[in-house]
């Protein structure tokens, strides 16, 4: 099952439990990140997908949840397999070789929200995503759907735009700290982009 905690309670409202329909809002390159898994700790470049869903808060703004992954299409990678279930197939290998996350942004799907509790707070978490059945439709984006790219030329333009959680994220990668010491000149990244391995015309 794929789970993600990204929604906590506080002063924020959580969406419904269920399946609700949603459109991808967000991708945000978050740079490389140390976490720990089972004990180990490891490194590995990030990457953020946000989604409006169709249920609204109180104040009649749509509700927004997030997921982090690694940056990665590899086999056994938490992305390939969220996509997969997403798509409602398999990538090809010509896919693989050629998508371009972007695709993503604006992209409809169902994603099943469940409520959990741990150390005494609420959590929304994603424990599935699929296609939207037929007849099925989801609201269109009320703003514009966001991309922000590390090594992109507007990057520092955009980062000032999020939320000061991400910001300080984004900030800490060492990306952003070459970045910064070459005075604001994008460090070169081994594929091009950060979503290079990825790019060209094929849709999601």
């Amino acid at each position: 099952m794929l789970t993600v905690s990204e929604t906590k309670t506080g002063n924020f409202e959580m969406p419904p439990s269920g399946p609700i329909a949603g459109r991808c809002s967000r991708l945000i390159d978050l740079g490389t990140q140390e976490s720990t898994y089972e004990g180990e700790r490891k490194t590995q470049r990030k990457l953020l997908l946000s989604w409006e869903l169709s249920e609204l808060r109180t104040d009649g703004t749509p509700f927004v949840i997030s997921r982090r992954f690694g940056l990665s299409l590899h086999e056994k990678s938490a992305l390939r397999g969220f996509l997969q279930a997403w798509r409602g197939r398999p990538f090809t290998q010509d896919e693989l070789d050629l998508f371009d996350l972007r695709r993503l942004l604006s992209a409809p799907c169902l994603l099943n929200i469940m409520h959990t509790e741990r150390a005494g707070k609420q959590y929304a978490n994603i424990a599935s995503i699929s296609p939207l059945p037929k007849g099925m439709t989801a609201p269109e984006l009320s703003a514009p759907p966001l991309a922000f790219d590390i090594e992109a030329p507007d990057a520092p333009a955009i980062l000032g735009t999020l939320s000061d959680g991400l910001q300080e994220t984004i900030i800490g990668s060492p990306e952003w700290q070459a970045r910064m010491t070459q005075g604001d000149t994008p460090p070169p990244p081994a594929g091009g982009d950060a979503f290079a391995d990825f790019a060209d015309d094929i849709p999601f």
